[in-house]
Formats: C-alpha cells, sequence, structure tokens
C-alpha cells in the first residue's frame, strides 16, 4: 500500500485477500472506535481519493480525518448493483448464480430474510446458530484449543444469535481454562467482556457465511444442515 511504504506506517490498517490484494473497506465517515477504550477516538473513518493519496502529506491526510467528508457521488453501475445483490445474498445464505436475475434473487432474499430461524433487533438479525458451528465450539472445549480464525466464526455466529458479550466471553472462558491476559477474549472477571467481542459488536460484523466456512475447513465440503439453514 502507498501510504505504509511512504510513510512507514507499521500500525496501519490491511487485509489480504487471496495473498494478493490489500485493502480495506469501511462504511464512510463512521467513527474510528479506540481498541484500548472502545470509545470513539474523534477520528473518522473517510474515503480518500487517489489524488489525495498522492499528493497530500499525512498530516493533511490525518486533517481530513477529523470532521466527516462529502462522499463522492458515484454513477450508477448495473456490475456495482449486481455485486451488491450477490454480497446481500451471501450474508442471507442464498444460493445464487450467475446465470440468476437480479430481480429473481430480490425475491428470494426478500424470502430469506423472512425464516422463522432468523429474528430481529434494532441493531441486527438474529440467527440461530448453526451445527458445525456448535460441534467447533464443543470440540474446541474438549480439547482446551482455538486459533485466532476459529476464534472470529465463534465469536460471530454468537453474536448473530443473539448472545450477549458476557455470555459469548464466558464461551471463550470455557474453552481456554486459563487466565485471560491480553488477548482479548475474554476476561478474568466474568462480568466484563472481552475486548474483541465488544469490537467486533461496534464494528457491526456479522458471521460467516457456509462457503467461507468450507473454504476454512469448518463445514464439510457437502451435506452440512448449513447448506439448509
Amino acid at each position: 500500500m502507498h501510504l505504509k511504504k511512504e510513510y512507514k506506517l507499521s500500525t496501519l490498517d490491511e487485509r489480504c485477500i487471496n495473498n494478493s490484494v490489500s485493502c480495506l473497506r469501511r462504511i464512510p465517515n463512521t467513527a474510528y472506535i479506540s481498541k484500548l477504550t472502545n470509545e470513539p477516538t474523534g477520528v473518522y473513518c473517510v474515503g480518500l481519493t487517489v489524488d489525495e493519496v498522492l499528493k497530500l502529506s499525512i498530516e493533511e491526510l490525518y486533517g481530513l480525518a477529523m470532521e466527516p467528508q462529502e462522499v463522492p457521488v458515484r454513477v450508477k453501475s448495473k456490475r456495482a448493483l449486481r455485486d451488491m445483490v450477490d454480497f446481500a445474498c451471501d450474508m442471507f445464505e442464498v444460493q445464487h448464480t450467475v446465470s440468476n436475475s437480479v430481480v429473481y434473487l430480490y425475491d428470494k432474499l426478500k424470502e430469506a430474510s423472512s425464516y422463522s430461524s432468523i429474528g430481529s433487533t434494532e441493531e441486527r438479525y438474529i440467527k440461530a446458530p448453526r451445527k458445525c458451528i456448535i460441534e467447533l465450539i464443543e470440540n474446541n472445549i474438549a480439547t482446551n484449543s482455538s486459533n485466532h480464525d476459529e476464534n472470529n466464526v465463534i465469536a460471530l455466529e454468537l453474536l448473530d444469535a443473539g448472545k450477549t458479550d458476557t455470555e459469548i466471553s464466558f464461551v471463550f472462558a470455557s474453552i481456554y481454562d486459563e487466565p485471560a491476559g491480553d488477548y482479548g477474549w475474554y476476561n478474568d472477571d466474568p462480568s466484563i467482556p472481552g475486548k474483541q467481542i465488544v469490537n467486533m459488536r461496534a464494528k457491526g460484523l456479522h458471521r460467516y457465511n457456509k462457503r467461507r466456512l468450507r473454504d476454512m475447513g469448518i463445514c464439510p465440503e457437502y451435506g452440512c444442515p448449513c447448506e439448509r439453514s
């Protein structure tokens, strides 16, 4: 990334897709939440143009983030519309192919959002936890082990299942059965939730779709009940 190389920013957020592309996606003009205090820092997640990134100094770029910025008007794109529909299908676990029309998928999305296994609150849809994730939790408790990716899967699954932050933290305390340390998945005081869980909720993250679970080896390639949930 240009900023990371130009200004030697070792703590700059980045995500890697298929080990080839570094990128970061956030909702424009949302407040940045401190990982230490879980409070807004006064800095906003603003969009930057290519010219701004290449021409402005790091101080000028940081200054832009001190307040919300006008979001550029985008030209409507059929490709972007289709990408958004595909994204929504993944989120609601609706089967889709390139041959399906947007109208057809929109109807399927409306059906999916009314399934009996899905409820709602002001903040998020509530979905019953899937069998393969329940089995993952049970296995990790039995072995007292869980890696970072599995922790993310478990936490997001339980968040979408409507569990409280302290309930989710208790699950991780049961898995590791040791002092909490600084990892952030739970605290030694069970009434205080782990900061990782709090941050996930604050960012509005949602559970992994079944394709991602298969890619991670958590969900079987075929025949998992997740295919029908």
